[in-house]
């Protein structure tokens, strides 16, 4: 009897080992199976060769590709990997605000591609700004009949705090173009932020702006990029 109890034992021993078996080498080739079909395939981004970089510093890539209103004309911004344009040292490391390093894209140059003629141009002749806002001009984005009637542009050129390196606490450039990129031409100069811009009902451009501490509004004609009318805000209490 005993010896019966004990075989039986060793029989529920040893389909216990099986079913343990059997399962660990179900999910073993489950997971072979969906390893092979379903793996993400790791695909290294081409290096760019459409600035020059002598000391190859730069690791270059086309933004995203946005169309200018609805005309003909599409505009990529080129981005670098580099937190900043530096002045005079390069390949520093800055940290972020949570003091991890951290180097998001940049646009230093923008390239504006006719649709109909494959014609390309870039925007500026060098790398040497930071582009932080690219907005085509258009009465109504959601009306396929709206009038696109050009491009503004913020621009960081130049080191203004002195810091060897052009970023977010410089001060800015604001411009206009056509929407294929040409007139480019400076409207504000070593200002803060712009707080507002936006088509009035006459087709011109109210820009609304801070610069030191001050608030001023202007409209400029999109036809000319001339300022037709700049003011700075009353304070309050003023008549």
């Amino acid at each position: 009897m005993k010896t019966d109890r004990f075989f039986k034992w060793i029989w529920n021993f040893n389909g216990l080992v099986l079913f343990i078996g059997i399962v660990i080498g179900t999910l073993f080739i489950s997971y072979q199976i969906v390893s092979v079909f379903f793996k993400d395939e790791v695909v290294e981004q081409p290096t760019l060769n459409l600035a020059q970089d002598d000391k190859k510093e730069e690791k270059w890539s086309l933004g995203y590709p946005r169309k200018v209103g609805n005309t003909d004309f599409h505009f990529i911004p080129l981005e670098s990997e580099k937190l900043s344009v530096e002045k005079k040292e390069r390949g520093r490391m800055y940290e972020n605000f949570s003091g991890g390093s951290y180097t998001p894209t940049r646009s230093k140059n923008v390239l504006l591609i006719n649709g109909n003629t494959n014609q390309a141009v870039w925007l500026f002749d060098s790398i040497e700004q930071l582009i932080i806002d690219i907005n085509p001009l258009v009465n109504n984005e959601f009306n396929k009949n709206s009038i696109t009637r050009g491009i503004s542009y913020e621009v960081i050129n130049s080191d203004t705090n002195k810091d060897s390196k052009l970023d977010y606490t410089d001060k800015r450039t604001f411009a206009l173009s056509k929407v294929d990129g040409s007139g480019y031409t400076e409207i504000i100069s070593g200002y803060n932020r712009i707080v507002e811009s936006s088509l009035n009902s006459e087709g011109n451009l109210f820009v609304v702006f801070i610069n030191n501490n001050e608030v001023y509004s202007m409209v400029i004609d999109l036809l000319t990029f001339k300022v037709l009318n700049k003011s700075s805000l009353p304070k309050v209490g003023d008549s």
